[in-house]
């Protein structure tokens, strides 16, 4: 029979060798793999520099291209995607069309105080090489929509900007 102590160790020896072992198993079922953080984007290692071509906003909100701008040129940076510039040339252009932007309310009482707004934004992205304005990238859709108690639409609209911008950092990573 054996001791506690014995238990103990023996308990220890077998928790470490199956460690060793999950580690070793992950280790090669991941070779090849890397992190996406890690990983070149459509534009190369983030050396290249980016602008913004252009905003196209048919919607009646004049602060959204700011703010798409604004929350784009944070992500690419954030991310180290590319090295930004307002203006002059660039390695890259990037053009930003707003395809919808809603903000509704749905809920009223009686004091007429919203309580349950919905918020979407839908955007289209086309990377452009600078140099010929050859388009080499489009993004498709991306959506993000957000439900929340109480109006509070100018932190909402940049909750959602942020987050269809992160979405859109990621795509830009995506290179397969």
């Amino acid at each position: 029979m054996l001791s506690p102590t014995d238990l103990r160790c023996r308990a220890g020896s077998v928790f470490i060798r199956l460690l060793l072992l999950s580690w070793a198993c992950l280790a090669a079922g991941c070779a090849g793999y890397q992190l996406a953080s890690s990983s070149p984007s459509v534009m190369g290692d983030g050396s290249k520099t980016l602008k913004v071509k252009g905003v196209d906003n048919p919607t009646l909100y004049p602060w959204l291209p700011y703010s798409i701008r604004s929350a784009l040129r944070d992500e690419i940076g954030a991310r180290y995607l590319a090295k930004w510039v307002d203006s002059g040339s660039a390695d890259y252009e990037i053009q930003i069309n707003i395809i919808s932007y809603t903000s509704r309310e749905w809920i009223r009482t009686e004091v007429d105080t919203s309580q349950l707004y919905d918020t979407n934004l839908v955007i289209d992205a086309v990377l452009y090489e600078g140099s010929s304005n050859r388009e080499i990238w489009r993004s498709g859709h991306i959506s993000y929509a957000e439900r929340t108690e109480h109006a509070e639409e100018k932190r909402i609209s940049g909750d959602i900007i942020t987050q269809v911008m992160r979405l859109l950092a990621d795509k830009l990573r995506n290179t397969f």
